[in-house]
């Protein structure tokens, strides 16, 4: 149970600085974040992350994750405390972020994977987004669902929404997929925010896009889990 707690935590702590760019609280269970820990001089390496700037191929050896972004896309360590890579492009307001959080989690705890939780913990996990979301957006969430997927054989959380923008004198759609996941200790958030006139034209381009995540191995990971 504690590990659901945390999850709630860690998924109110990002729908929350999405938008609004604001830096997402530490609690006493997470490890410290990738740049704080990078900043502090923390970090064990030297070389945790490696980003191919002709292929656009970000890649992080400490939380074992990579993304293959679209070449033309521009990219930054997103701005969220929580947040490892962004891919962007600015005059089409669409993103894909990473996130994600190191649990200090007992280890006898009974291990779930994150659709199980959901089971459990719907109302609360879907919490963030059906009721803070609206809240400090003035807006409504729309056509909201969450369903069981797999990245690279991992079990997933998908949620996929779309709620009304207004910015100065533009009003349109955006279209939000949130994808959760994790790997022993890890919880890996994507979140694909993409105007939704774009989304319609081209549904399968942006639903294909979390296929270019992949999950780092080496020997130490032989007997880990999915």
């Amino acid at each position: 149970m504690k590990k659901i707690t945390l999850l709630l935590i860690f998924t109110i702590t990002i729908a929350s600085c999405q938008k609004n760019k604001n830096k997402a609280n530490v609690t006493d269970d997470f490890e410290k974040s990738y740049k704080e820990q990078k900043s502090s001089g923390m970090l064990s390496e030297k070389h945790t992350e490696h980003f191919d700037s002709i292929n656009n191929l970000y890649s992080n050896y400490k939380y074992k994750v990579a993304f293959n972004a679209p070449n033309h896309w521009d990219s930054d360590s997103g701005v969220s405390e929580h947040a490892i890579f962004r891919a962007f492009q600015t005059d089409s307001a669409i993103s894909f972020v990473i996130n994600v959080i190191e649990l200090k989690v007992v280890e006898n705890e009974k291990k779930q994977d994150v659709w199980e939780m959901y089971q459990i913990q719907k109302e609360k996990m879907d919490y963030a987004y059906k009721v803070l979301i609206p809240k400090q957006f003035n807006t409504e969430v729309e056509d909201f669902k969450a369903s069981k997927t797999y990245i690279k054989n991992k079990i997933t959380l998908k949620r996929k929404f779309k709620y009304l923008v207004r910015e100065l004198d533009l009003e349109y759609y955006n279209t939000s997929i949130v994808y959760q996941t994790s790997n022993n200790n890890f919880i890996y958030t994507f979140g694909f925010d993409v105007p939704t006139m774009f989304y319609d034209e081209n549904p399968s381009f942006y639903d294909n896009l979390i296929s270019n995540v992949s999950f780092l191995y080496g020997k130490d990971d032989l007997d880990g889990d999915n």
